[in-house]
This record gives C-alpha cells, structure tokens and sequence, in this order.
C-alpha cells in the first residue's frame, strides 16, 4: 500500500547527502509489487503516443497527460504528490510549501531505446507561466533484469564539470531526489546497449516553489529558464541552451555528428 506509513519509514531510513549537490538516493522505495505493475505498464507505452507525448533526439521519449495514464503509474504519482510526502521533501530539503506539478511540463513516463542517451544537463529552474522556482527532481527507475553493461546509469557531476562524483543504475525500484539549480548536472550520457527489444523506463517528477514576491530581476537570466546541456572532459559533447539561436539548435541537434566542432 502506497500510504502515510511508508513515508513515516522514509523518514527514518533516507538521508539527504550533500556531495556533489542535495540529493537522496534508495533501493526498494516502493512495495515491489506496485513497481512491476509500473513497470509492465510500460509495455503498453505505444498506445499512449499521440497528445500528451514528446518524442526528442537520442531515441528518447516521454508521456505527460496524467489522466489517461494507467492505474498504478497515477497511484505512484499521486504518492509522490501527495500532502504528506510534500512534508517530507520539505523537511528534508529544507523547504516550504512544495508545490507537485501536476502538468507534468517535462515529465511523466520515459522511455529509451538501444543508443539512446541524455547529454548531462542542468534543468530550467524557472517557471515563467506561473512564475514558480523548480527546486526537486524525483526519478524512480522501473527496468527488471536490466544489466550494468547496457549502460544508463543515472550520472550526477560536480559544478564545474571535472569529475563524475556518483551515479544510480536504473534498476527496478531505485529513486533519486535531488535539489534542482543552475549546477545540478546530471544526465546518462553514454548510448544505451541494452537489446533492441528493451528500453530503460522511469517515472519523473518535477516540484516548484511559489516565487511570486520575491522573483528578483538578477535571477532573469535566459539560462535559468531552460535546459543549459553540459560538456564532459575530453568528450565530443555538445554545449548549448535549449531556447539558442535558430543554427545552433540545427548544428547540434540536427546535423550527423560528423559536422559538428569537436
């Protein structure tokens, strides 16, 4: 049963750790019987393509609209949502009157294929629509039998972008929370090499903050209203913002690789 008692065990057995940014990693979080639910659901993902669904490079997508969902992927959102498990974050965290976002503005069910990946990154922490501050990811990784070697490893980097500081396997029933700002890097950045037949699934969740009062001009800056994608040491990787001018979003998310400046 996914209630207060649960989060009351959380309390008790999850810590924030500080190194390389507030974060918060489990094994087993969930019962696991609602995990294999979750994640069977997945296999149905298809058939929720169309509205709601955003499909991006690196054979990567992801669903959104939270009520045409299956049964047990809403039950673990609205956990997740819920009151009480607001309260812990915010304990934990360190934080006041967390908001869910319900809209799931880049959220929900992913999926990755064979070859895919995601650059490390820095998310948008900026809400323009409701003028609310991002500040919490959630990820629960839903992926039985999923194997070391095919790669996917979650990734979390240092702020300048020197070393690889932890990672999390997407392994069924792992979670990372983690404090979302302009240096919380983080990505799977190798191609996956899992089967043709598997993908890597997870469940994301987004929480803000109201701002309204205190959104200062200084902090207006484009880079915190959208995705900055960061570059690895000795890598090929690309850096730009998501909202960049009209040829580097050709260059780098449209061109063969062959093209693109080393």
């Amino acid at each position: 049963m996914l209630n207060k008692n649960l989060i009351q065990q959380f309390d008790k057995k999850l810590y924030v750790e500080e190194d390389p940014f507030p974060h918060i990693t489990a094994n087993n979080i969930l019962p696991i019987d609602i995990a294999k639910k979750a994640e069977n659901e997945f296999f149905n993902f298809d058939k929720l393509i169309g509205t709601g669904s955003y499909r991006f490079g690196n054979l990567h997508r992801h669903y959104s609209r939270f009520k045409d969902m299956p049964n047990t992927t809403k039950e673990i959102i609205s956990f997740f949502y819920s009151d009480d498990f607001l309260d812990f974050l915010g304990k934990k965290f360190n934080l006041k009157n967390v908001i869910p976002d319900w809209n799931l503005w880049g959220g929900g069910m992913h999926t990755s294929t064979r070859g895919g990946h995601l650059t490390v990154h820095s998310d948008f922490i900026y809400q323009r629509k409701t003028n609310t501050r991002r500040v919490l990811n959630l990820l629960l990784y839903l992926n039985s039998n999923w194997e070391e070697d095919w790669k996917g490893q979650i990734e979390l980097w240092d702020e300048k972008m020197t070393k690889k500081v932890k990672y999390l396997s997407p392994f069924i029933n792992n979670v990372l929370i983690f404090r979302t700002d302009k240096d919380s890097n983080h990505g799977y950045p190798d191609p996956l090499l899992c089967p043709e037949n598997v993908t890597r699934k997870s469940i994301a969740l987004y929480y803000y903050v109201d701002e309204k009062r205190i959104l200062p001009i200084q902090i207006k800056k484009r880079k915190y209203y959208t995705t900055v994608w960061k570059k690895r040491p000795n890598s090929s990787d690309p850096e730009f913002m998501d909202k960049d001018n009209v040829w580097r979003k050709i260059k780098y998310k449209y061109l063969p690789r062959i093209f693109l400046k080393k």
